[in-house]
């Protein structure tokens, strides 16, 4: 079973932006991320067990990248299995990068 879909992401060059997906421990399943690593730095990698019943781990996967370069670039993700060849489900996030203002810098200040 392959599923494809795509996802769009908007955000400034260094301001962090998540991907969060459904992560299945029990079945052994893995979100593996792929990237330019001259367009985007992971910061963070974490997962959260949202249910953990005896036999069952389930939770969330949260990746944390900020961009580095103004652009349109994209980052794969695939649902793998460590008994599998090939991946259960793609999901490719189009990821549109933009300039960082002054503005949003101080986005606490009044005039």
């Amino acid at each position: 079973m392959s599923d494809m879909q795509e996802k769009q992401v908007i955000t400034k060059i260094g301001l962090p932006f998540n991907i969060r997906l459904w992560e299945d421990r029990t079945r052994g399943s893995r979100w593996i991320v792929s990237y330019d690593p001259a367009v985007f730095k992971l910061v963070n990698d974490e997962y959260e067990r949202t249910r953990h019943i005896r036999t069952d781990d389930i939770g969330m996967r949260c990746f944390e990248l900020v961009g580095t370069d103004m652009g349109v670039f994209k980052i794969h993700c695939e649902l793998r299995y460590g008994w599998k060849f090939s991946a259960e489900q793609h999901l490719t996030y189009v990821v549109h990068v933009g300039e960082m203002s002054v503005l949003s810098n101080n986005a606490c200040a009044r005039p």
